[in-house]
Order: C-alpha cells, then structure tokens, then sequence
C-alpha cells in the first residue's frame, strides 16, 4: 500500500514540476543583443576587442559569466572594463562577469565594457566576421555574429 501511495505521489508531483521547470526561460532566451561589432586589427596584433549592447527583457536579473571564441580566432576571451587609475586608462578583466538587471541594457562600448580577444590567431579583417558565445549563471548560452569594423579613430558611441 506504502509502495503504490508513493508511485502515485510521484506520478501526481513529477509531471508538475517538469512543466514549471521546462517552461522557465533560460538567461540566454531572456537577453537581446544589438549593435554588434569587433574591432578590426593589424596583421601581427595580438589582442582585439568586440563592442555591442545585451538587454535584458525579463523581470529578473540576468547574470552574464564568460564569453568564448572558437580557438582558431584567439586563445583566451574576457569580459574587460576600462578604468583610470593613477591618471592612465587600464583594462580590468570583469572575473564575475556582469549582472544584466531586468529590462535594462549594459553596453560594452569603447572605453568602457568590452570583450578582449587574447592571443588571436591572426587578424581580425574588416568585412569578416567572427561568433562570440556568451554564458550565463545558469549554464546557458547565446552565440552572436560580430561584424567586423573599421573603427579604429571612432572612441565615442556606436552609430544606430
């Protein structure tokens, strides 16, 4: 009797919370990002960088952990910000990443947020493009297409 009341328990409460759990959106299905692009670079650099806007369209916060490039682009991808200290710009790798809270939008724009392309495999060449995939607190993830720009004397905003 024991047996049978619990295989009925469990028939009843599974089913419930499945649904609730595979009709939950993940962080990545409850961002957008727009206004992508990386920076083209010189044939010999080493490091390059990709600017675009990630908006949050939910009403809770969207936790963005790392960002990763396939190894034929660079070796290593970090989210940075720009900080002065002691009257010099300096980049700071982000180790927490960045919280996205909701319906609101972080931009990664020169002199500030971006992501660093470290140990590029070659360069990155205006008109090509590259893939960036981002991961979230949840483990899911979201990969976008870069443009690749020549901005390389534009260190206001992005043009929409």
């Amino acid at each position: 009797m024991l047996v049978a009341f619990s295989l009925l328990i469990s028939i009843l409460i599974i089913p419930s919370s499945y649904a609730h759990n595979h009709n939950e959106k993940s962080m990545a299905d409850k961002v957008e990002i727009d206004g992508a692009w990386a920076r083209a670079t010189f044939a010999l650099a080493k490091t390059g960088a990709a600017y675009f806007n990630m908006t949050n369209n939910s009403a809770e916060s969207v936790h963005l952990k790392s960002a990763s490039v396939s190894d034929n682009v660079a070796m290593m991808t970090e989210i940075h910000h720009t900080i002065m200290k002691n009257d010099m710009m300096q980049m700071q790798e982000l180790e927490e990443g960045v919280m996205i809270d909701a319906n609101q939008t972080v931009s990664f724009e020169p002199g500030g947020k971006h992501i660093m392309l470290m140990g590029l495999s070659g360069p990155l060449n205006k008109g090509e493009s590259v893939e960036i995939t981002f991961t979230f607190a949840d483990d899911s993830s979201l990969t976008h297409t870069f443009n690749i720009l020549d901005k390389r004397n534009n260190k206001g905003h992005m043009n929409h």
